[in-house]
């Protein structure tokens, strides 16, 4: 029987997550593409309202309008974030490559070899 001090060994984990910085922590650049895709849907919709009403399909209008709706409420209160983390200095700096520099053990970083 092998006891737990006996395999008290540093085991290294099979998936360790990787080092990365979010490239867009506000989602200011996810947000706007969406909310132009709605955008672009209702101003299509909009043009074909007698056929959405005749096949009774006029909900696509709507839900596209919500879209857009949603969309500016979320892009603009992703514009306060980014304004108010630049005004508090709270700006990630720029990337260094080091695994140090991103607070992460580089022991715990497998090799790539």
């Amino acid at each position: 029987m092998v006891s737990v001090i006996e395999n008290a060994h540093q085991h290294k984990p099979l998936l360790v997550q990787a080092p990365v910085r979010a490239l867009d922590p506000d989602g200011v650049a996810v947000v706007s593409v969406g909310t132009a895709a709605f955008a672009i849907s209702t101003g299509i919709l909009w043009t074909a309202i007698p056929q959405l009403i005749a096949a009774d399909q006029l909900w696509h209008l709507w839900v596209a309008a919500t879209g857009t709706v949603m969309g500016v409420f979320g892009l603009s209160f992703g514009i306060f974030r980014s304004r108010r983390r630049k005004r508090s200095g709270d700006e990630p700096e720029a990337e260094t490559g080091s695994v140090e520099d991103l607070g992460v053990d580089p022991d715990r970083v497998p090799d790539r070899n």
